[in-house]
């Protein structure tokens, strides 16, 4: 690691070290403005996480302002001393998200001057994010594991390629050995040809069309041996080019279906929330018109006894 990364590094974390020592240490500070967020967040989790996990989820607020807290803390001091700073960079990006989503929500401020300064830190936690996804993603410029597979790749590709230039030559050595041998033979017929006579001449004959025939069965297992290499290699680079798309595909769909997921949940949120809003003031209209019924009563009481005493002082009883 290099003096300007570790420094870049221990900048970056500072800010995140602060944050989660403060939220550890003092969780109820930022306890209002997490309520709401893990108030919906808490549900979802328990709903769609494995049992294993759910049951593991608190559900108080300063529980869970403490357990962010302890999150960047700990990543921060990972990113900072370079022990498991990748990890770290991850857990800070994942424990960004909710705080920023609690503190500055500036989408729900009405007064300008508080709504311009949450937008302000909202994008300087968005330029943070991307800080520590970029320190998520360093690798110190060693290979990164998408490197490491794509030069595997090529090198079976070239691998490949070397197995059958060698299955090639060794099936040429081997017609070369067979198209001396036979000539050798042909030779020694023709020897024993002109020394037997004419009955002889028939053996060296059938002897020159066995050799050839071996070196044409030769040549074409040879030539077979190379095709059907290469029609292997180039049926392995098909296939992996199908998964490849089919993988593409199944990414694709399932980011339509999150999304298509996330506006029905935010929808059913929205139509949730106004029957909330409307029963609240079906409630509000109702103790009012309670308390001006009783407040009429009591005008009422009060003018009849102000008329009650007003006739008494008329008769003198009073």
């Amino acid at each position: 690691m290099t003096l300007l990364r570790a420094a870049a590094r221990t900048l970056l974390a500072s800010y995140f070290v602060a944050s989660g020592f403060k939220s550890v240490r003092h969780p109820e500070l930022l306890v209002p403005a997490a309520e709401p967020v893990t108030d919906k967040l808490v549900p979802f989790v328990k709903k769609y996480a494995p049992a294993s996990v759910a049951g593991y989820v608190p559900e108080d607020a300063q529980t869970l302002v403490r357990v962010n807290g302890a999150a960047q803390l700990l990543g921060g001091l990972a990113l900072a001393t370079g022990k498991g700073r990748r990890l770290g960079a991850v857990v800070l990006a994942t424990s960004l998200i909710p705080s920023t989503l609690a503190k500055h929500p500036y989408w729900t401020r009405t007064d300008p001057v508080e709504k311009a300064e949450d937008r302000s830190h909202f994008l300087k936690n968005i330029s943070l994010l991307g800080g520590v996804l970029l320190a998520a993603r360093d690798t110190e410029g060693r290979p990164g594991l998408v490197y490491l597979a794509a030069k595997g790749g090529e090198s079976l590709a070239r691998d490949t390629r070397r197995t059958t230039q060698k299955l090639g030559r060794r099936a040429g050595v081997t017609s070369g050995a067979l198209s001396k041998g036979v000539g050798s033979l042909t030779e020694a017929a023709g020897d024993l040809a002109e020394n037997v006579g004419k009955g002889t001449s028939q053996l060296a004959d059938g002897a020159l069309a066995s050799g050839a025939a071996l070196v044409g069965a030769a040549v074409a297992s040879s030539r077979k041996a190379r095709k059907q290499a290469s029609k292997q290699f180039k049926q392995a680079q098909v296939a992996a080019a199908k998964q490849l798309k089919e993988a593409r595909e199944v990414a694709a769909q399932q980011a339509a279906v999150a999304k298509k997921e996330g506006a029905k949940r935010a929808k059913v949120a929205e139509k949730e929330r106004a029957k909330r809003d409307a029963v609240a003031a079906k409630e509000r209209a109702k103790r009012d018109a309670v308390a001006e019924k009783r407040n009429r009563q009591q005008i009422k009481k009060a003018a009849a006894k102000a008329e009650k005493v007003n006739k008494n002082i008329h008769r003198g009883e009073n």
